[in-house]
Order: C-alpha cells, then structure tokens, then sequence
C-alpha cells in the first residue's frame, strides 16, 4: 500500500517528539508498506459512521496512549493525524 503523509500529521508528530511513539510509528509505517489487505495491518479498527476513517491504537505507557488516524482508499492510506486518546476528535 501507498503512505501519504498529511502536513498536520507531520506537524503534530514534530510537536509531540517522544522516541518510543516514533518507533512504534515506523513499525506501523513498515506493516502498512508491505500489506496487501487492511487484514494485515495490526490493530486497525474502522470508525463507526465513517466510510473510510481508520484508526490505530498505540500505547506507550500507562499514561500515555495514542490515535493514529487513517484514511484509506483503494490501496492507497493517508495518516490523517495523531493525538492522545483523551484529546483526539475524529473529524475536523
């Protein structure tokens, strides 16, 4: 599958610069690559009303627990955003 970044995914992801989230995101990155289904990606679940929204949760710790935002089309996926679980809103 094809990974297009949004800017405000990037940026996000800059602003929060913690190590762990980021290799667990190139781990994520990585899966997302070699997939050829949304069976193979690990952790993905479909939000509810939304045609093509997708998320992944990603815990770090006890305290910290993160969204991964996708949207995905055909083979191609794009990171829409990133957040705390307490402060992600799905849609903006």
């Amino acid at each position: 599958m094809e990974l297009i970044f949004r800017k405000k995914f990037l940026r996000e992801a800059r602003i929060i610069g913690n190590k762990q989230l980021a290799l667990q995101l190139n781990k994520i990155f990585i899966q997302i690559e070699k997939a050829t289904t949304l069976a193979e990606i690990g952790g993905l679940v479909k939000l509810e009303n939304y045609a093509h929204y997708h998320r992944i949760r990603i815990r770090i710790s006890e305290t910290r627990d993160y969204r991964l935002v996708l949207t995905i089309r055909k083979n191609k996926v794009w990171v829409e955003h990133i957040a705390l679980a307490s402060k992600i809103f799905y849609k903006n």
